[in-house]
């Protein structure tokens, strides 16, 4: 199969397939491919925020350790095969291609036509993995837990990062229906790590399963975790007393780099792979620094307040390029946003479900900033260059951000 056909064929299928109410479907598709998962040995993240973070210090440490990772995580921020990568390096498109005719031929053979684009990718990468021969696989859910294609694996460590309300119209509208979708990844026997801060009903829940399915459940202890610094250039932190520095920054780095910490010791990796993967792990488009630019995917509430914190303790004027999808709560989040600002970029040219330019403009001013639109990336750039801001900001839908920082290497 050729890469432009295997695009296709991806495409053909819709994100979230047909609904489901268990994990037959998946199962079926896998079972055509031998089972492939089963031969490896895999790590389980799920959560609503910090999982792409909690992903990275578990695997480069891993890798550091000597272990050939693989890695999947979603979405991606300029080309799909981001998805998939052993020991940091994207899938080769040649490869992707291959191994999505692999799984196309067993998916005919299910007669089934109505699979998700992420039950291809995520079979795709278990065929990837297995045949790279793989040591250890970081997997992260897509979305929930229970429900998700993801969850046919026997990991033998799981982690459930920071639990809050997004995707409220599949997953449920109040913390404890949310966390039990991501309880579902625990499984018998196997330990499972959850983040810190987290609210009380999720924490039940989650005990609840842990202590039905005799899991091991460490929750790095809060009181124990201690902000020094965080700024642009990384987070300082000491945890049990222990210094710990990671170069992804804000506040909530603390609190994944506490669930990936404890992770890792529970898998037996020495704290200098540890130390040294919390310092050099990167995520795009994760207050990514770049030509001038700070780039953050904050398309939630919580992610939204993350951001503002960080942005508004620095100093200078501040310009904001932003676009938000209709499908999360963009209100909340921009009204965490907005007021650090002095001039905002309004952005609706990035997707056909983005929020409109003129209600991006209105609730700007009604926080009572100035406001302007763009037609188009290179104008948004444009705009935000001539403000003569000290701090230039691009936030809001991973699809804008993934489509600025190809405007901005060059690699669209």
């Amino acid at each position: 199969m050729e890469y432009n056909e295997a695009m296709a064929y991806l495409n053909g299928f819709s994100k979230s397939g047909a609904p489901i109410k268990d994990l037959s479907r998946f199962k079926a598709l896998m079972n055509e491919l031998g089972n492939i998962q089963d031969k490896l040995k895999h790590i389980h993240v799920a959560g609503t925020n910090g999982k792409g973070s909690v992903c990275e210090y578990t695997a480069l440490a891993l890798e550091y350790a000597g272990y050939k990772t693989g890695k999947f995580t979603s979405p991606y921020i300029n080309k799909v095969e981001e998805r998939i990568q052993i020991n940091g390096a994207p899938i080769s498109e040649g490869d992707l291609a291959f191994y999505i005719g692999k799984v196309k031929e067993a998916a005919d053979k299910t007669r089934r036509l109505d699979y998700s684009q992420f039950e291809i990718l995520t079979a795709t990468a278990f065929l990837y993995f297995s045949d790279k021969n793989c040591g250890m696989t970081v997997m992260e859910t897509g979305i929930g837990g229970l429900l998700d294609c993801s969850n046919i694996i026997d990991p033998i460590l799981s982690i459930i990062t920071t639990v809050d309300l997004d995707h409220c119209g599949i997953l449920g509208d109040t913390p404890e229906k949310i966390a039990r979708h991501k309880a579902g990844i625990i499984k018998p026997e196997r330990p499972v790590i959850l983040s810190p801060f987290q609210y009380d009903e999720v924490i039940r829940v989650v005990k609840e399963k842990a202590e039905e399915t005799a899991s091991k459940l460490i929750i790095p202890d809060s009181e124990k975790l201690k902000l020094i610094k965080t700024d642009l250039n990384g987070t300082e932190f000491l945890y049990n007393g222990k210094p710990f520095v990671t170069g992804m920054c804000g506040k909530h780095q603390m609190i994944n780099a506490s669930s990936a910490i404890e992770a890792l010791r529970e898998l037996g990796i020495t704290e200098e792979h540890i130390e040294t993967a919390l310092k050099n792990a990167a995520v795009p488009a994760r207050m990514e620094k770049m030509k001038g630019f700070i780039i953050d995917g904050a398309h939630n509430v919580s992610g939204a307040k993350a951001a503002a914190e960080l942005i508004k303790g620095q100093k200078g004027k501040k310009t904001l390029i932003v676009g938000m999808l209709k499908s999360k709560d963009y209100k909340g989040a921009l009204a965490a946003l907005l007021p650090v600002f002095d001039l905002v970029i309004a952005a609706d040219f990035f997707s056909p479900d983005a929020v409109k330019r003129e209600e991006l403009i209105a609730l700007t001013k009604a926080a009572g900033r100035e406001a302007t639109a763009a037609n188009n990336a290179e104008e948004a750039l444009k705009k935000a260059y001539e403000t003569g801001a000290d701090i230039k900001v691009i936030c809001g839908s991973l699809y804008l951000c993934g489509l600025m920082r190809g405007k901005l290497t060059g690699n669209e």
